[in-house]
């Protein structure tokens, strides 16, 4: 089976006028179906670089970049909002959460965008988080931190993607709450997700089976 993302001496390149900063330096690596990995590295190494280029948000400067065996340069951006829509879920440190509409119709959004909303898959995947159905009609903000997390997870899963990319999804959650969310997300993997998670917990590393370190734009040994 082919990698569902794959890096092929990839450079990111950042042009600035006080001079260019590059942020990924010829990296390369393969994630299959199914892992669960977190991504580690200190402040300014370039984790959300390559956060966002793993999500098709960004193109490489040079080098090759392939999602379910499709070169990323090859596709216009309709094919890549699409990609993104279908294939990729996002989950956010900051959950991201919309706070006029109701828990079901922050979960149903990314259907909206696809142009139509079915509200008992919405109902699924809350109830496939663990949250209790009290709490559907509730506005993000009358939830704790860890219910909304549990909101911008079934959002990420409302339309079935092949990857989750997890940008520091505990970091605002104390202990106990994020070692629910990592205990969800471990369950999901086993369910057949792949799921990446960049970090800079290493309890939350000790979750994952596999951890990519970047030290200054390179992969480390």
């Amino acid at each position: 089976m082919e990698p569902v993302i794959q890096f092929v001496d990839v450079v990111k390149i950042y042009p600035l006028r006080a001079g260019d900063v590059t942020a990924l330096n010829h990296i390369s690596f393969e994630v299959e179906r199914g892992e669960f990995i977190s991504i580690m590295g200190p402040s300014g190494s370039g984790k959300s670089t390559l956060l966002s280029l793993m999500g098709c948000l960004d193109t490489p400067t040079s080098g090759s970049i392939s999602m379910s065996g499709r070169a990323i340069r090859n596709m216009s951006d309709e094919e890549l909002t699409s990609f993104r829509r279908d294939k990729i879920g996002f989950i956010f440190q900051y959950f991201n959460l919309f706070p006029l509409l109701n828990i079901i119709e922050n979960v149903s959004f990314p259907q909206m965008l696809k142009g139509g909303v079915n509200e008992e898959k919405a109902r699924e995947v809350l109830r496939a988080v663990q949250l209790d159905e009290s709490l559907y009609s509730h506005t993000p903000m009358e939830l704790s931190g860890g219910q909304q997390q549990r909101v911008a997870v079934a959002r990420a899963l409302i339309n079935d993607p092949d990857i989750l990319l997890c940008d520091e999804p505990t970091g605002n959650l104390d202990s106990k709450t994020g070692a629910s969310i990592m205990e969800l997300m471990t369950e999901l993997n086993k369910n057949g997700s792949t799921i990446i998670v960049v970090t800079h917990d290493p309890n939350v590393a000790n979750y994952t089976n596999r951890t990519i370190r970047i030290v200054d734009g390179r992969i480390a040994a």
